[in-house]
């Protein structure tokens, strides 16, 4: 597992009740999601209404078989939606 942490471009797709990642940018290259492999949503409630989260996190596994995790935060912060490629995935079949 590589931690990346980095703000990129998505392109999605409007799937029945969900948003589904197509491609993304990282590196100047850009990467097929060929697979959507695990998603799930963290919701924060905080104090305030600028205070709470809602995430929703993709495992996806892209056309040269890497495997990545990447999130959506639907409105960080009062500063709109936002796409983070968190990290790379081990390969699960070196385990």
């Amino acid at each position: 597992m590589e931690f990346i942490g980095q703000t990129i471009r998505v392109m999605t797709k409007q799937e029945p009740g969900w948003l589904r990642p197509v491609s993304f940018r990282l590196d100047g290259k850009e990467h097929t999601v060929v697979r959507v492999d695990e998603r799930w949503e963290e919701h924060t409630l905080g104090d305030s209404w600028w205070q709470r989260r809602h995430r929703v996190h993709y495992a996806v596994t892209v056309a040269d078989g890497r495997r990545f995790e990447l999130y959506w935060d639907r409105g960080a912060r009062g500063q709109g939606e936002t796409w983070v490629l968190l990290k790379e995935l081990a390969d699960e079949s070196a385990d």
